[in-house]
């Protein structure tokens, strides 16, 4: 049986919680780990990069968590060295980079393949398979008050909640439009991000940092149904109208119908086909690999997700949001 030869890159911990996975699959043989997360890994002994021959030696490379050296540049080697990329969260690229790595990917022909985002998740799938053409996507976020929440923190959020909307509607974006709200703090402590398509839906994302509780609830608004997804509390539920024919009334006058109509919105929660994201990511990089297919995320989705986050205003006095 072929055996995909395969390197993680990352935080040791990191790495840990992907090596576990590996181990149980037969598809994959490690050939090592690296610290891409310490510059001095990166130094050269005796005219050889570790880095270099640590990729060499493998068919694809795996990298764990966003907080590796050179992000832009490593990858850039690994592709440009024919190897396979699985990228753990969405990398912390600009939209120029994303580019130039979506042209070594072609000119090398291998896969880039984003994995471990909630846009993958069981809930969320759920939600999107129960709707079809959704015209208004609501997405709140909560964060409690105080709780220690960075910019990166942010910035991965939005990344990961843009991507969710994106691929609720499938058609391009109109117009974005950004909305701060300046509490307590010199940072904002909401941010709404507005966005239209060109199919006329609409999207709506609020980031709260000064809420009471957390919460990551999405709304989806379909024509004759309404989908509610807790994300944090694995729960989806539909809300239908119920329409029940009912008798004349011995009050209705003489010119009623010999039927009355009684609506009502009756909700049921829906059943999640619960799956674990890495274990299924794993399965299908291999897939990928082995059958060319397409990744399910990849650079073209990661682009679209950072050509709306342009729309956010960058200072050093201000947070990303």
């Amino acid at each position: 049986m072929f055996k995909i030869k395969v390197g993680i890159a990352g935080k040791p911990d990191a790495v840990g919680q992907y090596l576990a996975y590996l181990q149980k699959n037969d598809s994959f043989e490690v050939i090592g780990s690296f610290d891409s997360t310490d510059a001095n890994n990166f130094k050269s002994f005796y005219g050889i990069s570790p880095f270099t021959d640590f990729i060499k030696r493998a068919d694809a490379i795996i990298f764990c968590g966003n907080e590796h050296q050179n992000t832009f540049d490593i990858l850039a080697e690994c592709i440009k060295n024919c190897k396979h990329i699985l990228f753990d969260k969405f990398p912390d690229l600009s939209y120029t980079e994303l580019s130039l790595l979506n042209k070594f990917k072609t000119e090398a022909d291998t896969l880039f393949y984003i994995a471990n985002i909630p846009g993958l998740g069981c809930v969320y799938t759920t939600a999107r398979q129960s709707v079809s053409k959704p015209t208004f996507i609501q997405y709140k976020i909560q964060i409690p008050f105080n709780t220690h929440f960075t910019d990166g923190n942010s910035k991965e959020l939005m990344h990961e909640t843009i991507d969710m909307v994106l691929r609720c509607v499938n058609s391009p974006v109109h117009k974005v439009k950004i909305n701060r709200q300046y509490i307590f703090n010199q940072s904002p402590d909401e941010v709404k991000v507005h966005i239209t398509f060109d199919n006329s839906s609409t999207s709506e994302i609020v980031l709260n940092t000064v809420s009471q509780e957390a919460k990551h609830a999405l709304t989806l608004y379909q024509k004759g149904k309404i989908i509610h997804a807790d994300i944090a509390a694995f729960k989806v539920e539909e809300t239908r109208l119920d329409v029940n024919l009912e008798h004349q009334l011995p009050f209705d006058s003489p010119e009623a119908s010999h039927t009355s109509i009684a609506q009502k919105m009756h909700t049921a929660e829906k059943k999640i086909m619960y799956f674990d994201v890495i274990q299924k990511d794993l399965l299908n990089f291999v897939d990928c690999i082995s059958n060319r297919v397409s990744p399910l995320v990849s650079i073209d989705e990661a682009m679209n997700v950072v050509s709306v986050m342009q729309h956010f205003t960058y200072s050093q006095h201000e947070s990303f949001v």
